[in-house]
């Protein structure tokens, strides 16, 4: 792991400043758990923007439950996910992950009854679900305690702190986590 020493003590008093400031900041939107899910897939690669769009639409076409995506064509996916970019890939990305959790757990609550190493072990052996996407669902849908690491993330550590812009996701992550 790259030198960060010293950087701990820091992070826990901007931590600290930032709440403050702030306070709580429940800041995902999204109505369910399955909601969050698909919005931490849509949202790779495009602004929120966009996938409040894309959301709108599966809400319009009564596509946001996970036996309406499970069922869907992946062009019906595609054509109200259109707003998200990337839509093909991104269609079969989400029919993957919600057709994993119906036939192996049939629940989104069964899913994540998982603890939150098992958790994230396996949506990253899901094509197309990476780190800060497993994260992001851990966190806000799941709702179990993990760090997710984004590009704001390393820019600000990199900023503020000289961290190296190119460091691992893991290590910044553990570095947070720590």
């Amino acid at each position: 792991m790259q030198s960060v020493k010293g950087v701990a003590p820091p992070l826990s008093s901007l931590y600290v400043k930032l709440r403050h400031k702030f306070g709580f900041l429940d800041w995902w939107p999204g109505d369910t758990k399955l909601e969050i899910v698909v919005g931490a897939i849509l949202t790779q690669n495009t602004s929120w923007k966009n996938v409040e769009k894309a959301i709108a639409n599966l809400k319009k076409e009564r596509m946001l439950s996970m036996e309406k995506l499970a069922g869907s064509s992946i062009r019906n996916i595609e054509e109200a996910i259109k707003p998200s970019g990337f839509y093909r890939q991104k269609a079969k990305r989400l029919q993957n992950i919600i057709q994993h959790i119906s036939s192996n757990y049939k629940s989104l609550d069964n899913f994540f009854d998982k603890n939150v190493e098992e958790l994230r072990k396996e949506l990253l052996s899901l094509n197309g679900i990476g780190n800060e996407t497993a994260d992001s669902i851990i966190l806000y849908a799941a709702g179990k305690p993990t760090f997710v690491i984004d590009a704001y993330t390393k820019r600000i550590m990199n900023r503020a702190y000289g961290i190296d812009k190119d460091i691992k996701y893991e290590e910044l992550k553990a570095l947070f986590e720590a």
